[in-house]
């Protein structure tokens, strides 16, 4: 007998560890996406529930502004959340962010509007806003450094993006949440029935406390823990400024490119697919719905390939993809044919999978020790600076230019921009994580 082998009992403990970690790591992630989607999905009733009556395009404005301070806020989030993440444990600092992620979806759905509080009204609603871009900022980047940390070394891309597909389920779950309580409500959707999506949110965030809970502290930051006797840096941005800011310029730049696209999809995509093809509400939920459902298989197969053939080709592939297809992925949309406007989400899925395919790269590229600083401080200026905005910057490009097409010239600009530094992130595949 193989007396080196683990027992059934043991075999079956850790695997139920590893899908609680999974889990655990991807519920918060699920909920930052479903607020964030359902926000853009709900954008002209909130327009309307919460700025003046009487000008629909200055209210959409307002709206879409308000998406994008949530950004703003995300920067500062990462300072404090990284600080914990690095030397607290990423475990302590997923448990308080999501909880602060969850009061405030659940608050948006609670807050009275301009004709109750006036004014009152669309500062509530930046409040809690700022307050999701808080937590925003330590969710999605301590999340990926949990789950990698808990990984086997030679699934590590498979683990990220099981754990990254939870963004699209957030996008699919808001969906679905939005679907529903439009055929319950009907015309009161507008009225007040959009509400109780964000409630669900804040129910869902509670859960995901719960499995938090549940989990240890990644072995990884633990061995650290245990080697270093000085501890983490006391102050981790400050290491990184000083020994890794070439890293953080690439990222920054990785992050510009991929927030952008995110959230032109997310954000502003079911505006576009309205004002440029011409399409119903709902037609438009169900063709964005379709396109997120196939990106998870689309992110699974790139993920395997990646854990067997190395990173650095996709996220090569993803770049180029966002400065050669965008345009004419906008053009087929602005030809309002169902069959053009389906090929044109094919090909920004494709960019966007490629694209996100590179996050594993760059938390490979990191330390231990400053892993989670590290990925959220280019992540979160970045998101702030080009992804909370694209929605806004979108809208206003098209209304300034009248050209339908400015939101993909801005985009394919940016990416461009950003080639130069996106062709030097290494191959990271079977880096050591305990470094």
């Amino acid at each position: 007998m193989n007396q080196s082998a683990p027992p059934p009992t043991a075999t079956v403990a850790a695997s139920t560890s590893r899908r609680t970690v999974l889990l655990a790591s991807s519920v918060g992630n699920f909920v930052e996406w479903f607020d964030f989607t359902l926000y853009g999905y709900t954008a002209a009733a909130i327009a309307a529930a919460f700025f003046p009556a009487g000008n629909k395009i200055s209210g959409l404005i307002g709206a879409f502004a308000v998406y994008g301070v949530a950004f703003v806020a995300r920067p500062l989030g990462a300072l404090v959340f990284g600080r914990i993440g690095d030397r607290r444990g990423r475990r302590t600092s997923l448990g308080v962010s999501i909880v602060l992620m969850g009061a405030a979806t659940a608050a948006i759905g609670l807050l009275p509007g301009w004709s109750q509080i006036g004014v009152a009204a669309p500062v509530l609603l930046l409040l809690c806003r700022l307050l999701q871009g808080f937590s925003a900022g330590g969710e999605y980047t301590g999340a990926m450094a949990f789950s990698i940390e808990h990984a086997p070394d030679d699934r590590r891309a498979w683990y990220l993006a099981l754990v990254g597909s939870s963004t699209w389920l957030g996008a699919i779950g808001a969906t679905g949440v939005v679907l529903l309580f439009q055929s319950i409500t009907g015309d009161g959707f507008a009225n007040g029935g959009w509400r109780g999506p964000f409630l669900i949110g804040g129910v869902i965030a509670l859960t995901g406390l719960v499995l938090r809970l549940r989990v240890d502290e990644t072995p990884v930051f633990k061995a650290m823990q245990a080697h270093q006797a000085d501890g983490p840096p006391a102050r981790p941005f400050r290491e990184l400024l000083r020994g890794h800011w070439r890293k953080l310029l690439i990222l920054f730049a990785y992050f510009a490119v991929l927030g952008l696209f995110t959230h032109s999809f997310l954000g502003y995509m079911p505006t576009y697919l309205a004002e440029a093809g011409g399409f119903s509400a709902s037609t438009v939920l169900w063709l964005v719905t379709a396109a997120n459902i196939l990106t998870i298989p689309a992110g699974l197969v790139l993920a395997v390939l990646a854990d067997r053939h190395g990173r650095r080709i996709q996220l090569r592939l993803g770049a180029i993809a966002a400065i050669v297809l965008v345009v004419p992925a906008y053009l087929l949309i602005g030809t309002g044919n169902l069959v053009a406007v389906v090929l044109a989400l094919l090909v920004l899925l494709l960019a966007v999978s490629l694209l996100s395919a590179g996050a594993i790269s760059v938390l490979e590229l990191y330390p231990t020790n400053v892993r989670f600083s590290g990925m959220a401080l280019p992540y979160n200026f970045a998101y702030a600076i080009f992804g909370g905005t694209a929605p806004l910057i979108s809208q206003v490009l098209v209304d300034g230019t009248g050209s339908l097409l400015a939101p993909a010239v801005y985009a394919a600009v940016v990416a461009v921009l950003a080639l130069p530094l996106l062709l030097r992130i290494p191959e990271t595949n079977g880096a050591n994580l305990l470094r």
